[in-house]
C-alpha cells in the first residue's frame, strides 16, 4: 500500500518498475501541451532508489515553475517533506513495536537478538543514508537532513522573498490585477538590483534597501519608489503572517524620503502651443468623454483625480452660471466652488440632464482617465516634467497674464493662499459670478497663447 513517502511513485501496470506521476502544475501547463501528467520512468525496482529519483525530479519541476524560488531551497523543501514523512512513519513504528516489547515481557517472554521486534532498522537513519549518497542537491540534502533532526534551518536555504511572494500571490488572488503585477513588478525589480534570481529573506538588510533606494531615486520619482517599498513590505509582512519567518525588524519600513524629495522635486512645465494642440485633437478621437475631461483640466487647472470625482450632484447651475463643487481634493484647500467658462458649462449640462445624480459626470475613473493620458503623453513626450499636472499650470500662467489678482487665482485652483479669501466653499451667487469672470479672462488667454 502506498504511503505519503511514495507521493507521485507507482508502478507500471503489470511489471516491478517504478514511475513518477505527478499533475502538471497550471504555471507550467505551457511546458506540457494536451497534458494533464507529468509521466517517467524511475528505471528502478527499488522503492528507495525511486524516491531519491522522484525527490530530484520533484526539486527539478519546482524550480521550473513560475514565481520559483531558488533551486536549492525547493529541493531542500522537498527533502524535507520526505524526510518529515520518514521521521513520521519511524515514530509511529517505534512506538507500536516498544508497545509489542511490553506485551511480551509482561507475559514473561524471552526476546532474543534474532527476534523481529529487536532487530527492525530505522527507516528515517536508513533513508537518509541513502539520501545523502546520492548526486542530486548535495547541500540541500544535508540541510534537509540537520533540519529535521535539530528544527534548525541552516543559513542559505532559510525561506526567500520569492518564495514569500509566491505565496503572497496565492493568498491575495482576488486582488486586482493592477496591484499583483505592481506586486511582481516591484520584487522582480529589487532582486534585478540585488543582482540575484533569489535571496533570504532574513539576509536583507535595512543598509542594503537605502542603497536600492539610492540607486532607484535617480531614475524614479519619490511616490514611486515610496509604493514600491509599500509593496515589499506587504510581502515582508505576509511572510511572517504566514510563518516563514519569525517576526524581525522590517528593513523596507520606516525610510524617510523627505531628503529625496526637497532635492528632486522637479517644477511642473507647461505644455508647449504644438503639444496643448495635439493632445486636444487626440482627446476628441478618444471613447469615455475623454475630450471632456481634458477641456476641463484645461480650463478649470483641477487635478485629474478631482475631474473624475465629480458626479452630476455636484454640478452647481443658476442662471447663467455653472460651477463644480470639489467636495474633497489632496488638500483641505481642495474644497471649493469651481466656475466653468461658458464654453464648457453648455457641453456638461447637457450631460447633467440625462445622468442619474449619482453617477459620475464624466463617467471615468480617475487611474483609468490618468494611464490612458499617460500613454498618450509619452508618445508625445518623453520631458517628465510635463503631464497632466501642467494644465493647472497653463490656468495658473493665464491667470496672471490676464491680471487676475493672486487670491481669486488660488481660491478657484484649490491652493492653500485661496483659503485666505471670503469665498466660502459654497460661493454665493454674486462671489461666483466674480470668480466666474476670472475663470473667462484666464479662458482667453489659453485659447490666444496655446489654441490659436
Amino acid at each position: 500500500m502506498a504511503t505519503l513517502s511514495d507521493k507521485y511513485i507507482q508502478k507500471k501496470k503489470g511489471k516491478d518498475t517504478y514511475l513518477f506521476n505527478m499533475r502538471v502544475p497550471k504555471a507550467l501547463a505551457d511546458l506540457y501541451p494536451n497534458k494533464t501528467y507529468i509521466t517517467m520512468s524511475l528505471q528502478t525496482t527499488c522503492i528507495k532508489t525511486a524516491r531519491l529519483r522522484r525527490d530530484k525530479i520533484v526539486g527539478e519541476i519546482a524550480a521550473k515553475k513560475e514565481k520559483a524560488f531558488n533551486n536549492n531551497r525547493s529541493a531542500f523543501l522537498a527533502y524535507v517533506q520526505t524526510l518529515e514523512e520518514a521521521k513520521a512513519h519511524t515514530l509511529d513504528f517505534q512506538e507500536k513495536e516498544s508497545k509489542e516489547i511490553r506485551l511480551a515481557h509482561s507475559r514473561g517472554e524471552r526476546l532474543h537478538e534474532s527476534s523481529n521486534l529487536t532487530n527492525r532498522g530505522v527507516f528515517f537513519e536508513t533513508d537518509a543514508e541513502d539520501l545523502l549518497d546520492t548526486d542530486a542537491f548535495p547541500d540541500a540534502q544535508i540541510a534537509a537532513y540537520r533540519t529535521v533532526k535539530t528544527g534548525i534551518t541552516p543559513e542559505g536555504f532559510r525561506p526567500t522573498l520569492r518564495e514569500a511572494l509566491h505565496s503572497w500571490l496565492e493568498r491575495n488572488t482576488r486582488k486586482n490585477t493592477d496591484t499583483i503585477s505592481k506586486v511582481k513588478s516591484t520584487t522582480d525589480k529589487f532582486m534585478k538590483y540585488y543582482g540575484q534570481f533569489d535571496v533570504e529573506i532574513e539576509a536583507i538588510h535595512r543598509r542594503d534597501v537605502l542603497n536600492y533606494i539610492e540607486h532607484t531615486i535617480t531614475d524614479y520619482s519619490v511616490s514611486t519608489v515610496s509604493g514600491h517599498l509599500s509593496r515589499l513590505r506587504s510581502v515582508f509582512k505576509h511572510a511572517w503572517q504566514v510563518g516563514l519567518i519569525d517576526q524581525l525588524p522590517c528593513p523596507f519600513s520606516d525610510h524617510d524620503l523627505a531628503f529625496y524629495k526637497e532635492h528632486k522635486t522637479e517644477k511642473t512645465q507647461l505644455f508647449s502651443a504644438d503639444e496643448v494642440k495635439q493632445i486636444v485633437k487626440w482627446s476628441e478621437s478618444q471613447p469615455d468623454n475623454m475630450h471632456l475631461i481634458i477641456k476641463t483640466g484645461l480650463y478649470t487647472g483641477m487635478r485629474i483625480g478631482e475631474i473624475c470625482a465629480l458626479t452630476a450632484k455636484d454640478v452647481h447651475i443658476e442662471d447663467n452660471i455653472t460651477a463644480f463643487y470639489v467636495r474633497k481634493g489632496k488638500t483641505n484647500a481642495a474644497e471649493r466652488t469651481v466656475p466653468v467658462c461658458d464654453e464648457l458649462a453648455e457641453e456638461v449640462r447637457e450631460r447633467v440632464k440625462h445622468l442619474d445624480p449619482s453617477s459620475l459626470l464624466f463617467g471615468l475613473e480617475g487611474k483609468k482617465a490618468s494611464r490612458e493620458f499617460s500613454r498618450f503623453k509619452t508618445k508625445l513626450t518623453n520631458d517628465r516634467t510635463k503631464k497632466f499636472h501642467s494644465f493647472r499650470v497653463h490656468m495658473s500662467t493665464a491667470f496672471s497674464r490676464a491680471g487676475v489678482d493672486e487670491l481669486t487665482a488660488a481660491f478657484i485652483l484649490g491652493h492653500k493662499g485661496g483659503k485666505t479669501m471670503s469665498y466660502g466653499y459654497y460661493a454665493k451667487a454674486d462671489e461666483l459670478q466674480r470668480l466666474k469672470e476670472s475663470t473667462e479672462k484666464a479662458v482667453k488667454i489659453i485659447k490666444r497663447d496655446w489654441l490659436s
